[in-house]
């Protein structure tokens, strides 16, 4: 089995900083996936190995219950609002849409931690795959949408203000 830590190594050299926000969130995707995939593989190695397959577990969560909580919230009051002003009703909906998928995937996570806590594997399984699809499909979605949006939409001022908002979420 594979140490925890190693798991989660960057590929590809996904390195977005807090200085630039939207590198910064697509970084984060790929580091969300990494733990996805990860999350998958407990599914694989419940019964065989169940004491690394919760402790893989428990370090996802933890990333997820951190760094991607800190992501939505990047997202949800610094990003949106900035784009709000300024795209067309389409664009408007397609962010209605991504504050929706964000709080069933919240809905679907907490179950899903619910199920590890419990030690129910025939729980987890469906529930992980859920979470999966929604994430991999959301993220696809912002990749391809949210990151163009921003990139056409928001200013150098806004997007030090947000770069100052993320730092000043994590305490930095």
């Amino acid at each position: 089995m594979i140490p925890v830590d190693q798991l989660f190594q960057q590929r590809g050299g996904a390195s977005g900083t807090l200085e630039s926000p939207l590198d910064h969130l697509v970084a984060c995707h790929r580091r969300i996936e990494a733990r996805l995939a990860a999350l998958e593989r407990v599914a694989a190695q419940w019964n065989s190995d169940p004491r690394g397959a919760l402790d893989t577990a428990a370090s996802c969560f933890r990333f997820l219950d951190t760094s991607g909580a800190l992501h939505t919230r990047d997202e949800e009051e610094s990003i949106f609002p900035r784009l709000r002003p300024w795209i067309n009703q389409f664009e408007l909906c397609f962010l209605d849409k991504l504050e929706h998928e964000h709080a069933d995937a919240d809905q679907t996570y907490l179950e899903l931690k619910s199920a590890v806590q419990a030690r129910d594997g025939a729980r987890y399984r469906p529930l992980v795959n859920k979470l999966c699809e929604m994430y991999r499909s959301h993220i696809a979605s912002e990749d391809a949408l949210l990151i163009e949006m921003g990139k056409r939409v928001l200013t150098p001022p806004e997007l030090a203000g947000i770069s100052a908002e993320m730092k000043l979420r994590r305490g930095l």
